[in-house]
């Protein structure tokens, strides 16, 4: 059984007020968006951090003004393709000891891959299983 005239009729009316609704409260729905709240608190306090780096500091020890200088390394730097990069690079750190793990587990994967190899070669030898 098809459709009839008056179902596609009542679909197109439901829809056009569906759409309706939502046009009307698109504003509102992004106002309440948790992800825009999100973004304007990080920009609110991104703000506020930026204005406490502006205004100087005091001593805690003189109680005196302390001159605001930057390292040189937290300056814009210009790479090679245009990009500039406006923020420190960070540091790489290799924890201790790492390199060492690598190779112990390196070394038990390979131990592991030996064993499982001989226990097969025992089993096909015994004769339990067939090929």
């Amino acid at each position: 059984m098809g459709l009839l005239q008056w179902d596609f009729l009542k679909r197109q009316a439901e829809n056009t007020v569906r759409r309706q609704v939502n046009r009307e409260t698109a504003e509102l729905r992004r106002d309440l968006s948790l992800v825009r709240q999100a973004a304007r608190m990080s920009r609110r306090a991104g703000e506020a951090a930026a204005a406490a780096a502006r205004r100087p500091r005091r001593s805690a020890a003189a109680g005196e003004l302390e001159p605001e200088t930057p390292p040189e390394e937290y300056g814009p730097v210009v790479c090679a393709d245009g990009y500039v990069r406006r923020s420190p690079v960070q540091p790489y750190r290799t924890p201790a000891g790492y390199r060492r793990r690598l190779r112990r587990r390196g070394i038990l994967i390979a131990a592991a891959a030996v064993v499982v190899v001989l226990l097969a070669v025992a089993v096909l030898g015994s004769g339990w299983i067939r090929i």
